[in-house]
């Protein structure tokens, strides 16, 4: 059996190599063989990642991740708490909604995710949060488990401005994660450490993107 899930994560690790353009040459000619054509990916955006990383210590997950993005701090906090329209900042959400509003200003919002990993394995999950502005800006997330796919989740976004730039802006994101649901073994944690950073490079680039005067 773990002859079988090894060989499985092989195999895994080469088809990522072939979509992601990072085989070698040699393996490249694998690929092309197997039918497996390397994409490259669109130009990037100005992104300046500062820091990216996932821990796992069963059965959380915590992140940190922390960008500066060439885009006003306005436009850029108007973006992330537009949560209506959080489909247009990553292609696994398919769903965004506030369910409610509070008086105080914090909101009750569904999220329905689809990530696939290397598109045969794709996982339909739902996320209700509460969420509400801190004193001093941030933007905090905390999952209702009741309604959600997580026992327990808290998020918190920190947008600041640079003060020596008014077109540059700091997005932190800090995040402790504990899913109810379980990944395949040959995927494991190992992958969507690797997954999760990637979805966020993603979301910061389509921020900074969409931030842009029009």
């Amino acid at each position: 059996m773990t002859r079988d899930v090894n060989s499985m994560k092989r195999q895994l690790e080469f088809l990522w190599s072939c979509i992601s353009c990072r085989a070698s040459p040699r393996s490249a000619r694998a690929c092309i063989f197997a039918g497996i054509l390397c994409v490259p990916p669109a130009p990037l955006s100005a992104a300046n990642i500062i820091g990216a990383w996932v821990r796992y210590s069963q059965p959380a997950y915590s992140v940190s991740f922390d960008v500066v993005l060439k885009a006003s701090h306005d436009r850029v906090r108007q973006l992330v708490t537009d949560y209506e329209n959080l489909r247009e900042l990553s292609p696994t959400v398919i769903l965004s909604t506030v369910v409610s509003s509070n008086p105080g200003g914090g909101s009750r919002v569904k999220l329905v995710l689809r990530p696939c990993f290397l598109i045969v394995f794709c996982k339909r999950i739902t996320k209700v949060t509460d969420t509400s502005i801190s004193d001093n800006g941030d933007v905090i997330h905390v999952t209702v488990p009741a309604l959600s796919d997580f026992h327990q989740a808290r998020e918190e976004l920190s947008i600041t401005a640079d003060a020596s730039d008014a077109k540059r802006t700091r997005l932190r994101y800090r995040a402790h994660l504990v899913p109810k649901f379980r990944t395949p073994p040959i995927i494991g944690p190992w992958f969507l450490r690797r997954q999760i950073i990637k979805e966020l490079t993603v979301t910061a680039r389509r921020v900074e993107s969409l931030a842009q005067p029009m």
